[in-house]
C-alpha cells in the first residue's frame, strides 16, 4: 500500500482523494462514500469501481451531465441534484461561472458569478435518514465555501465518518462567518486528527493550481490567501499513515 501511495504522490497535480483511497480502500469498515460537490465524478470513481456505495451531490447541471455520463458505467453511484448545507430549504439562489464550472456555489464570490437558477438544499442528517445510511467510510466535501455548513448538518449523534476531506479558503469563507481554524477546530472537537494539504493562492480559477505542502494540525497556512484541503482521520492508524506519507512527500518538494 505504501508503495502505491508514494507512486501517486510523485504525479502532478496532486489529488488528495486518490491518496485517501489507497490509504483506506482495504481498511475502511463502512464501504460508503458521500461526495458533496461531485463535479464530473473524478473523486468518486475509484471508490465506485471498488464496489463502494456512493452518494454523489451535484447541483450544477453542467457538471451533473458529465457525472451522470460517468455513472452509467457505475451502478453503485446514486446522483442527487440538491445542494448540501446546514438547512433544508426548497429554493436557494445558485450561482455559476463562465470562468470555471468548478466554482458553482450558493454564494457569489467571484466577479464571473451569475445567478442561474434556484436549488433545493438538504442537510446530511436529513439525507442519511431518507436513505437509511448509518455508517460512512469517506465523506468528501467541496462545497465552494459551504464546507463547514455541510459538516454542521451531519447527524453527529448517529454518524461519524471514518475519514473526511473538506476544502478551506478564507477568502471564500470569512464573508460567510468562519475561517480555516474554525473548521479545523470543529473537526478536532469531534475527535479527528488532521493533515492539511495547502496550495498556493489561486491565481485564476479554471487553471491548474500549484501545491505547496502538507502539514499536521495545529498549524496555520503559510499564506493568508492560501487554499487547500483538510484531511480528517478518525483513527490513529489512518492518521499515522497519512502523516508519514505527507512528511516524505513534503521533503521531496522542498
Amino acid at each position: 500500500m505504501q508503495r502505491m501511495i508514494t507512486t501517486l504522490l510523485r504525479r502532478a497535480p496532486l489529488e488528495e482523494t486518490k491518496i485517501i483511497y489507497e490509504a483506506i480502500k482495504d481498511t475502511a469498515r463502512a464501504k460508503t462514500m458521500i461526495d458533496v460537490g461531485a463535479c464530473s465524478g473524478g473523486s468518486l470513481e475509484a471508490f465506485a469501481r471498488a464496489g463502494w456505495r456512493v452518494y454523489a451531490f451535484e447541483p450544477d447541471p453542467t457538471n451533473r451531465t458529465g457525472l451522470k455520463r460517468l455513472c452509467r458505467r457505475l451502478a453503485s453511484v446514486a446522483v442527487d441534484e440538491r445542494a448540501v448545507s446546514n438547512k433544508n430549504e426548497k429554493e436557494c439562489p445558485f450561482y455559476t461561472s463562465s470562468v470555471s464550472s468548478g466554482i458553482s456555489s450558493l454564494r457569489a464570490f467571484h466577479p464571473s458569478h451569475k445567478e442561474s437558477e434556484t436549488v433545493e438544499t438538504v442537510t446530511l442528517d436529513t439525507f442519511c435518514r431518507e436513505k437509511g445510511v448509518t455508517e460512512v467510510g469517506f465523506l468528501k466535501i467541496d462545497a465552494e465555501g459551504f464546507d463547514l455548513f455541510v459538516l454542521e448538518g451531519l447527524g453527529w449523534d448517529s454518524i461519524r465518518p471514518e475519514v473526511i476531506l473538506c476544502e478551506f479558503e478564507d477568502r471564500k469563507t470569512v464573508p460567510l462567518g468562519y475561517t480555516f481554524h474554525d473548521m479545523a477546530k470543529f473537526l478536532v472537537d469531534k475527535g479527528y486528527r488532521l493533515v492539511v494539504s495547502e496550495w498556493y493562492p489561486v491565481v485564476e480559477y479554471g487553471k491548474l493550481h500549484r501545491w505547496r505542502r502538507f502539514a499536521s494540525y495545529p498549524c496555520k497556512p503559510a499564506d493568508k490567501n492560501a487554499w487547500g484541503n483538510i484531511i480528517a482521520a478518525g483513527d490513529d492508524e489512518t492518521y499515522s499513515l497519512l502523516q508519514k506519507v505527507a512528511a516524505r512527500y513534503g521533503r521531496r518538494k522542498t
